[in-house]
């Protein structure tokens, strides 16, 4: 069973739940073991790179040194033709990205000349990978990588800006109603590393 099939069959439970005349703690416990469930199976979802599908199944293809994550119709298409054609969308987007790389790295390059009076550029940093910081946070933390990307899931969907302690208290609550299991003082550390 795929992962949307796990989704759906977890909302029709959910739904059974919520038509019920009346709901008790047991029922709460389930919903909760539900929505934990249905949040597994979304966040191993993934998106196609071309068309901005979400599948199951993406495939990594490079053609004419050009390396995208496609789905099933995507992929077939750019063997079909040769050549993976970019969209307008995804084209717009990783401009977006390099622009502003470039504009701080541009920034950071000026200050920097003209406080050593050098004409060579400094190197720009890559920022860290998902999948390097969710390493790092468990070698430091001790906290499962797999809870590590849950966390982070949750600290990326904070919709504006909290102070640290407020921050802390949402992705405590957060992590209870997902039934992730994390020590407090693991989780104090690990917070401000993934904001």
């Amino acid at each position: 069973m795929g992962h949307l099939d796990t989704i759906e069959k977890a909302a029709q439970k959910l739904i059974a739940l919520c038509q019920k005349e009346k709901q008790t703690k047991t029922d709460k416990k389930k919903m909760l073991g539900i929505h934990a469930e249905i949040l597994a199976s979304i966040e191993n979802l993934t998106e196609c790179e071309l068309c901005g599908a979400i599948t199951e199944m993406i495939v990594t293809m490079t053609l004419a040194d050009i390396t995208a994550k496609l789905c099933k119709e995507c992929g077939v298409k750019s063997l079909e033709t040769g050549k993976i054609q970019t969209s307008k969308q995804g084209t717009s987007r990783k401009k977006t990205r390099r622009a502003k790389t470039s504009t701080s790295a541009t920034t950071e390059s000026k200050t920097k000349t003209s406080r050593t009076s050098s004409k060579r550029a400094a190197p720009v940093e890559k920022p860290e990978t998902p999948a390097a910081l969710h390493t790092r946070i468990e070698a430091q933390t001790g906290i499962k990588k797999a809870d590590v990307k849950r966390l982070h899931k949750i600290v990326q969907d904070i919709a504006a800006p909290m102070s640290a302690a407020h921050t802390l208290t949402y992705v405590q609550r957060e992590a209870e109603i997902a039934k992730i299991k994390v020590d407090a003082a693991a989780l104090k550390k690990a917070v401000p590393l993934l904001t």
